[in-house]
């Protein structure tokens, strides 16, 4: 989402049950979005039964934490934080990319 400085990955059920998925397997997964270049905030979801959780990382000043709290009830630290999203896959990432918006400006400056 070159528009925010921004990527977002995510993994279904389905992946996780075809991939075998054992706890802490997706650990550190988040931090490939940071990779690239002109990313400056990145967000993992995955999915659970009836909930999403997110992972967020930032590099910078953008506050992963403020923003979790705020949006997702979730919290960490400034660079570094995750929530749950009692809600679809679909709907948490739609959810994310509708609050994105209020967040332009500062993830291009």
């Amino acid at each position: 989402m070159p528009e925010f400085a921004t990527s977002y990955m995510f993994l279904t059920k389905q992946d996780l049950l075809m991939c075998n998925y054992k706890r802490g397997d997706t650990e550190g997964f988040v931090n490939y979005g940071l990779t690239m270049k002109t990313v400056r905030f990145t967000a993992f979801f995955i999915e659970r039964d009836n909930k999403v959780r997110i992972s967020f990382r930032s590099k910078g000043n953008f506050d992963v934490n403020l923003f979790a709290r705020e949006h997702f009830g979730g919290g960490g630290h400034k660079n570094a934080s995750a929530a749950y999203y009692n809600d679809t896959l679909e709907n948490a990432i739609a959810y994310f990319k509708e609050v994105l918006k209020k967040y332009t400006k500062e993830l291009k400056n």
